[in-house]
């Protein structure tokens, strides 16, 4: 059987973790596919992604940090929820072109599901409107929650608005002490350095601070607010939560995480 080829592709690429999670799959499941990292630089996104469809066994696509939203836009097929959000982590070839999907709001909130967290009625605030602060607001409106986002860049804040206002009850707004979860959907803690991208003098002490970010497993937001007697959500549940999802999205064998 000729071997199948996913890729996740972004840049940087280093912080991520679907190739070992989705290796170890595919080898448990007897498959000889296998999931590369693509470290792609932004604008050379839209040509890599076309070079990938000349690749008669390549099979699909994670889409991660900064490539979300044109891996939306580069799509002639889209679900629901990359329309809603305007961004995607998935692409899939079909004739034509590219097929979109959006997993990581699903995955974040069925992480946050799976450690005990509730999401009906509760107040969120994101900090980062990219593509992973809309997928995680589009899931979390779906759900039932209030979601506020914000952004250094006042144009994600203003398109962040224009799609996600009609979803449920949201607004433009930093962090609070109303807000019950607080989460950072910015690339700020990839990198040593990196200032912390959440203000938490401005929330209160109950609320649960949860990280998009899936290495190192603990940021130094996590790192900070655990010192403060925050709890805690890391970014790994994000991946976990959406695997079956991502496993069925992309055909990987019977259709199954497992």
């Amino acid at each position: 059987m000729v071997q199948r080829i996913f890729a996740i592709i972004g840049y940087p690429i280093g912080q991520v973790r679907s190739p070992e999670v989705f290796n170890t799959r595919l080898k448990a499941a007897g498959s000889n596919n296998l999931m590369v990292p693509l470290e792609v630089a932004p604008e050379d996104f839209a040509s890599a992604v076309a070079g990938l469809r000349v690749m008669v066994n390549f099979a699909g696509l994670v889409v991660t940090v900064p490539h979300k939203i044109r891996a939306a836009e580069l799509a002639i097929r889209s679900s629901a929820r990359v329309r809603a959000a305007g961004a995607a982590n998935l692409l899939r070839p079909i004739s034509g072109g590219w097929e979109a999907e959006l997993t990581d709001g699903i995955g974040f909130v069925a992480g946050l599901l799976a450690e005990g967290h509730a999401v009906a009625g509760q107040r969120v605030a994101i900090v980062g409107a990219g593509g992973a602060g809309l997928a995680i607001a589009e899931a979390l409106l779906a759900a039932g929650a209030e979601v506020a986002i914000t952004d250094v860049n006042p144009a994600r804040c203003e398109a962040a608005g224009q799609r996600l206002s009609g979803l449920g009850r949201f607004r433009i707004a930093a962090p609070s002490r109303n807000d019950g979860i607080v989460v950072n959907a910015t690339p700020l803690g990839m990198a040593a350095g990196d200032p912390i991208p959440v203000d938490l003098d401005a929330i209160g002490p109950e609320a649960l601070v949860a990280e998009a970010i899936m290495k190192p497993a603990m940021t130094p937001l996590l790192e900070q607010a655990e010192r403060r007697g925050h709890r805690t959500h890391a970014g790994r549940h994000m991946l976990d939560g959406q695997v079956p999802a991502i496993w069925d999205f992309l055909g990987m064998p019977d259709g199954r995480a497992g």
